[in-house]
Formats: C-alpha cells, sequence, structure tokens
C-alpha cells in the first residue's frame, strides 16, 4: 500500500463519468454542486483530488474511489433570467470545469470536514485494487 495523502473530495460523480477517467485517462468534468465548486477554491494546477460517486454525508473510512491530478481548471458565474407578465428574476449559479488526469485507486482513511462552506478532505491511501469487506 501506498503513502497516505491528505486530498481534496470530489463527491457525487456518475460511476460512468469515473469508469471513463480510468479507461481514458484524461477527463474534462463539469461541476454544479455547492460543496465540488467550493473545493476548487484551494486547488491549483497540479494538485490531486479524490474523487468517489458517494455523496459527502456518505463519506467514510474504507470508501474506494479515484485519485486524479488537476491538468487545468476555471470556474465561472453564469446568470439566468426568468420573466413572466408583470415579474422577473434573475438567478446566479456557479460552475467549476476542471481537466483531470488519472493517477491512481484510492482508499479513504479518515474523513475531515472543516466547515460548511469548505472543500472536505480525506487522508486517502493508494491501493493496486479495492475489495469489498
Amino acid at each position: 500500500m501506498g503513502d497516505r495523502m491528505r486530498l481534496v473530495a470530489l463527491t457525487g460523480l456518475s460511476r460512468d463519468s469515473l469508469n471513463e477517467l480510468s479507461r481514458r485517462r484524461v477527463r474534462t468534468f463539469e461541476f454544479h454542486s455547492a460543496n465540488n465548486v467550493l473545493a476548487f477554491s484551494g486547488l491549483s494546477v497540479g494538485d490531486r483530488v479524490f474523487l468517489v460517486d458517494a455523496s459527502p454525508s456518505d463519506l467514510a473510512p474504507g470508501l474506494c474511489g479515484y485519485i486524479a491530478t488537476v491538468k487545468a481548471f476555471d470556474t465561472r458565474m453564469q446568470h439566468v433570467f426568468f420573466s413572466s407578465p408583470g415579474q422577473s428574476e434573475e438567478i446566479e449559479t456557479m460552475s467549476a470545469r476542471a481537466q483531470l488526469s488519472f493517477y491512481s485507486t484510492g482508499k479513504i482513511k479518515s474523513v475531515e470536514r472543516v466547515g460548511l462552506y469548505e472543500p472536505i478532505y480525506v487522508d486517502v491511501i493508494e491501493v493496486k485494487f479495492c475489495e469489498a469487506r
């Protein structure tokens, strides 16, 4: 088994997109959930992240996912206007788009939730294969 790494967790990804990253080795993801978009506030190109299909509340020791390297990313704000007779609304949404490069498979050893508007960090060890227990 490999060394422990403290990584930002990107959660709730589809199993199909994770499998595609594993097969193709590079994939671009678009993130819309608040916890994933917030995660990019502390990341830089070259950093590693932990990708998993579980929701943030389901992160727990023993859960397997993928470790990836951030090749490129950007965050953007989108304005959406809704109007009907006599009423109009503006909504702003934020998203992040990131190109990630597959690094390895990993297993969570511990989960660190810092605060509501902070990224979730996980201590991960690199594994050659993940077995159910």
